[in-house]
This record gives C-alpha cells, sequence and structure tokens, in this order.
C-alpha cells in the first residue's frame, strides 16, 4: 500500500512513479521467464523447426518452377496499329492477375512471376520472348496472348537453361567473353505516384519504338536484351499500399509505419506526463475541423493516385544489358551508349514519378537467372505502357514499304 509520502513523491515527481512501475513489470516479468523457461525453449525450437521446414519446401518449389519452365516467341500479327498494340497489352495484364495462387500456397511456396524480354540483334527485327515457370499454365497464356492480339503466333523457343546467358550469342563468343553493361531500373518516388501512361495513338513515345530504333543501329557482335520481370501484388503489401492511398485521401501522411506510430504515440504520453497539459493532437480530436482546402494540382495529383489503386497492381522490376564481342575502349564506350539508349527508351514514362536506373552487378548473368526478388508496384496500364508488342503495319508487313537508296558507305567500292 502506498504511503502519503509515495504519492506526494509521484505527484511533484512524475518520473519517479513510471520508473518504480517499469521495475515493477520487469522483475514480474523476469520471475514468469523463470518459471516458464522449459515451455519457451520447446515453443522456439518448434518454430525454428517450422521456418526451415518453409524455407526448404518454398526453394524446391522454386526449383521446380525453373527446371520446368518454357520460352515461347510471341509474333505480332500483321497490322498491328500501336493503339492496339497497347490496348491489348492492357487487356492481357488485366487478365493474368488471376494466376496467383492461394493464400495457404502463397504462404508455402510464394507467387510466381512471368518475364517479357526483348532480344536486340545485329541484322534482326526486335524479338519478343515471354518466360513462364513450370505452375503457370501455358494453355491460359496462350489463350490470353491470342485474346490480347488475334492472330497472334505463339512458338516454342528453343531450349535455354534458365541460368545460361541469353540465346542469339554464339557459344566461341561467350567463351572469348564479352563487354557487357547493364542496369536494373525502378521508380525514384513512392510507389503510389503513378508514371505517365501515354496516349497509345501517339507513336512518339512508345518505348518500343526506341527499342526498335536501337536495334537498327546495332553492329555486328553487338546485342542487347531488356526484361521485366512481373507478378501479381497480393497479400500484405497489396493492403499496405492501398491503406497508403486511403490515408492520403482523407489528409493524412501518406505512409507510416506501426514503429513509427508506436513511438510517435509513446513520446506524446511521455511529454502530457512530464508536461501535464495535453498534446495538441488530442485538443483536436473534440474541436470542429475546418474544411480542408486543397490546390488544383494536388487534387488532380490525388485523382491520378486513385485513378491508379482502382486497376490491378503487379510487382515489376525491369533490367537490361547491352554486350558485344570486340574489346578495347571504343567497344566498351559503344556499349555505354547501347545501354544509356535502352534506358532512354522507357525515360519517356515520366509523369508523376519516373524511373531511375541503379547499378546491376553482373548484369548478363542478372538478366539469364530470370530472379525477381521485390519489385516496383505499378498498376496494370503501367505495366502494359512497358511490355507490349511492336507494332507492325500493314506496309511493311505486305513488302508495300516505300523503298529509300542504300547508304554510301555501303557502294562505295561498287
Amino acid at each position: 500500500m502506498s504511503t502519503p509520502s509515495n504519492i506526494d513523491a509521484s505527484i511533484t515527481n512524475p518520473t519517479s512513479g513510471m520508473a518504480d512501475a517499469l521495475t515493477t513489470a520487469a522483475e514480474r516479468a523476469c520471475a514468469w521467464i523463470q518459471q516458464h523457461l522449459v515451455l519457451l525453449i520447446v515453443l522456439a525450437v518448434l518454430a525454428a523447426a517450422c521456418l526451415a521446414a518453409v524455407a526448404r519446401l518454398r526453394r524446391a518449389t522454386r526449383r521446380r518452377w525453373y527446371a520446368g519452365a518454357r520460352v515461347v516467341t510471341v509474333l505480332p500479327p500483321a497490322g498491328l496499329d500501336p493503339a492496339a498494340a497497347v490496348a491489348g497489352a492492357r487487356r492481357l495484364w488485366w487478365d493474368l492477375p488471376g494466376l496467383a495462387p492461394p493464400r495457404w500456397k502463397r504462404l508455402v511456396a510464394g507467387v510466381p512471376h512471368l518475364a517479357v524480354e526483348y532480344h536486340l540483334a545485329a541484322g534482326e527485327d526486335l524479338a519478343v520472348r515471354m518466360w513462364l515457370p513450370g505452375p503457370v499454365p501455358t494453355a491460359r497464356i496462350d489463350a490470353a496472348l491470342r485474346a490480347a492480339w488475334p492472330g497472334t503466333l505463339v512458338l516454342d523457343h528453343a531450349p535455354t537453361t534458365s541460368q545460361s546467358g541469353q540465346s542469339g550469342e554464339s557459344t566461341s563468343a561467350g567463351k572469348a567473353g564479352l563487354v557487357v553493361t547493364g542496369g536494373t531500373v525502378r521508380p525514384e518516388r513512392p510507389e503510389h505516384l503513378p508514371l505517365r501512361v501515354p496516349d497509345a495513338r501517339d507513336e512518339s513515345v512508345d518505348p518500343l519504338r526506341a527499342l526498335e530504333a536501337v536495334a537498327g543501329q546495332l553492329a555486328e557482335g553487338e546485342s542487347a536484351v531488356v526484361q521485366i520481370l512481373a507478378r501479381p501484388a497480393v497479400g500484405r503489401r497489396l493492403r499496405r499500399y492501398r491503406r497508403t492511398v486511403d490515408r492520403m485521401h482523407s489528409g493524412r501522411p501518406g505512409r507510416r509505419s506501426a514503429l513509427a506510430s508506436f513511438v510517435s504515440v509513446l513520446v506524446r504520453e511521455l511529454m502530457e506526463i512530464v508536461t501535464g497539459s495535453k498534446s495538441t493532437a488530442a485538443t483536436h480530436g473534440t474541436s470542429e475541423q475546418s474544411p480542408r482546402r486543397l490546390d488544383p494540382q494536388q487534387t488532380e495529383e490525388l485523382r491520378e493516385i486513385r485513378a491508379k489503386k482502382q486497376q490491378p497492381q503487379w510487382e515489376v522490376a525491369l533490367q537490361y544489358y547491352a554486350a558485344t564481342t570486340h574489346h578495347g575502349q571504343q567497344a566498351a564506350e559503344r556499349v555505354r551508349g547501347i545501354a544509356d539508349s535502352l534506358f532512354g527508351a522507357f525515360a519517356l514514362l515520366a509523369g508523376r514519378n519516373a524511373l531511375a536506373r541503379h547499378r546491376l552487378p553482373k548484369p548478363r548473368a542478372a538478366v539469364g537467372a530470370r530472379r525477381l526478388r521485390r519489385g516496383a508496384l505499378l498498376s496494370a496500364g503501367e505495366l502494359a505502357a512497358l511490355a507490349h508488342l511492336p507494332a507492325r503495319t500493314e506496309a511493311l508487313a505486305s513488302g508495300q514499304a516505300r523503298s529509300v537508296p542504300a547508304p554510301q558507305h555501303t557502294t562505295r567500292r561498287l
């Protein structure tokens, strides 16, 4: 029982009473741990065994993903205009989130991902390939591709191993060594801010048009690959993203972690005890709030953020590399220029958010591994702007393109 002197001391010095309460709680916790020490050890061992079993099962499942993977080449139909190419991609990425497994299976094996790859080589057209892991039904993907772009041909690619280098490069070149430069691309601002999705009818802002221009400039022995890894965003990350958007819509900070909230509440309570006055946050809860006024620019930004939230979400990682069989300082500089052009093709999507490139160690091996650990959160519309089929006009398909004279350096010796 507290004596009057202790009560007076706790009133005059609130921190001493709090210290006594914390000391008492710590003593009781230590006593409880000593009484149930054996039970706690057994529970810890069981928990560690369960985590090890789940991790081993997940590794075995993901090995089966790569062992049963399939690489297909997607040939766009003749007469595919840019608007139809992007519209078909939007339908494709709206349709495929249904591939996500149920929750119990995600906890054990995770969510399988797809890979869309653009292969560039000297003297060849832009090749579009898709890597499909083992658990993804290939018939489902084939049907989705043909529904998105009627007339599309889906052909099995030559057998390749998931860990080897990309096809299209000779074995002798791989043994001799390549000069390789590459990187990875991630949004430079928070993921709830959308990228600029250009009008599909405007060919000047199509990233694939820039890639086709790069492919036309490649010399003998040069190649490049742009890879887009994507899997449906589900579970905790998707819920956190939606909570962030809801907080912004209500005028609160966009993202606030549980630890930051706990520390903020603890500091506020301590300040109330020390100062003896309530915080402004508590007093504002009882007072009438004035209507919140937003400037037009912020209102437009919130509208675009909400529009992104209403679409299916994907975890996306974009990585690329350029390689050449030549060596020397001039070859290295040329490869760096090609890599810069590859990144510049996707820099056209800068808007509320923008894509920034980062260093990728061993880019050719990373692209060949096709591993997606954690990607950026993009909507189906943003992913469609990144990953779609190149346009094919009727004139090019039927051989009716306008003829142009050959460059002078090709006819100099004639």
